[in-house]
């Protein structure tokens, strides 16, 4: 399977920045982020942790530990 060019090595800006921080902040869903900022879901996420910032709904389907009785 072949990546998409369009997005290979795009650069973050600083505008970039801003909109996903905004959207973060304002509880935007991450396939709305997808869209407004025209990257693929991995991109955002990894920009995302790198700044810090949290995204609604990214922890579902991680498991949780369940403790032993």
């Amino acid at each position: 399977m072949m990546s998409n060019p369009q997005f290979r090595n795009a650069r973050w800006s600083e505008e970039d920045d801003r909109l996903l921080r905004a959207m973060s902040d304002a509880g935007k869903s991450l396939t709305l982020m997808t869209v407004k900022l025209n990257r693929p879901m991995a991109s955002i996420k990894a920009r995302a942790a790198d700044l810090g910032i949290a995204i609604r709904g990214t922890e579902i389907g991680k498991r949780r530990h369940r403790r032993s009785a």
